[in-house]
């Protein structure tokens, strides 16, 4: 299967609950092996997982996120553990031998419901997905990201995936992997050196995704997924919105990685790419919305209900469990509240999106923005004018 996935690592072990998951015996796969030999056949679905998690981080220093989401039975997904730190682990190239072997036994743990926060009486109904991304802290904050040595782009539209085919014959991507729910897929290309989170004011792994997105038509491709915190669907673990298993589709072992210039250089960037991602427009200045003038050391307890202490202390944070306050709040006006368990903050209208059960940052926007800042205007009123 290729250098460095030893079939010790990926052997299937003995499932440790009694309900029944759909669990194939084998899955369908394409792999080009380092010598450029092609084999094509029926893979167990940990194999799949193993063969994706080699090739995303063997070469990741810092920690892997691979993180749990329910699936309910109205078919709605909730990502909503990636504060915990448990779902952090360490990369190939971090020291740690066994790395690959902990990674599938995390996989393994979540599709048992090992960290379930839902009961269903037929099982689990977890899903697993995985950052692409290094990161040197265990949140799934976007600060927290270090660096990428892939790009990748979700295509989730499957009667335009002939767009992709034809952006695919002159840069073919390394691993393919079919999502198993709508009929799209993931695709990832790798760098030969890593690209980092920030480079001034430029976040070059979002523009580099956002370059591939904007050649194949965001009508094909989700700009969304440009973002260096996204993680991705698992392959050889079930979407439970059909109950199939997402599977590789592909892997090239052989392929040599990209130099970005080659991969992105002559890709256009996308009208306005320079611009503030959506969060900073919304904050904008000071003038633009008078609610903004409101020190979060003021509109906090109006509107969580949480006395703020003196000279920059901690309180515990809406967006999570906080047993132990871990977010700070700032005295000046135009400035932010931040968790630096979690890693969400923002404005007065983050906050009240939290609150409100809903997105922060650069998730609150369209509908949710409406109804955030609704709930502001109903709970301070007149607070803006002072």
């Amino acid at each position: 299967m290729g250098a460095g996935v030893s079939r010790a690592a990926t052997a299937p072990r003995q499932r440790r609950t009694n309900h029944q998951r759909p669990d194939p015996a084998a899955l369908r796969c394409r792999v080009t092996l380092p010598d450029g030999r092609h084999v094509f056949g029926e893979l167990p679905a940990e194999r799949h997982r193993a063969l994706q998690l080699w090739m995303l981080h063997r070469n990741t220093r810092g920690l892997v996120e691979l993180t749990p989401g329910t699936r309910d039975l109205e078919g709605r997904l909730h990502v909503d553990r990636r504060s915990r730190p448990e779902h952090y682990l360490p990369g190939g190239a971090g020291g740690n031998k066994p790395w690959l072997a902990r990674l599938l036994e995390h996989a393994e743990e979540i599709c048992d419901g090992k960290y379930a926060r839902m009961r269903f009486e037929e099982g689990p109904r977890e899903e697993v997905f995985v950052g692409v991304s290094e990161r040197s802290q265990p949140r799934g904050a976007k600060d927290a990201v270090i660096q990428a040595r892939r790009l990748w782009i979700d295509v989730d539209r499957p009667e335009r995936l002939e767009v992709l085919w034809e952006f695919l014959a002159y840069r073919p991507c390394h691993l393919l992997v079919e999502s198993a729910g709508s009929g799209g897929v993931h695709a990832y290309w790798q760098l030969d050196r890593a690209l980092p989170a920030r480079e001034g004011e430029l976040e070059p792994i979002e523009r580099a995704n956002l370059r591939i997105i904007h050649a194949l038509g965001e009508d094909v491709a989700d700009a969304n997924c440009r973002e260096r915190s996204r993680v991705l669907r698992l392959a050889g673990t079930v979407n439970f919105k059909t109950g199939r298993h997402a599977r590789i589709i592909e892997a090239n072992l052989a392929l040599p990685a990209y130099k970005l210039e080659q991969l992105v250089g002559d890709l256009p960037d996308p009208p306005n790419a320079h611009a503030p991602s959506p969060d900073v427009q919304r904050r904008g200045g000071e003038g633009e919305d008078p609610y903004k003038r409101i020190p979060a050391t003021r509109y906090f307890p109006l509107l969580a209900g949480v006395t703020v202490p003196p000279r920059g202390g901690l309180v515990r944070c809406p967006a999570h469990d906080d047993e132990h306050p871990s977010c700070s709040v700032a005295a000046e006006p135009g400035t932010l509240w931040r968790c630096h368990a979690c890693g969400a903050g923002g404005t007065l209208f983050d906050l009240a999106s939290a609150l409100l059960g809903g997105p922060t940052g650069h998730q609150l926007r369209g509908d949710a923005f409406k109804r955030a800042r609704a709930y502001v205007v109903e709970v301070l009123g007149g607070e803006s004018k002072s």
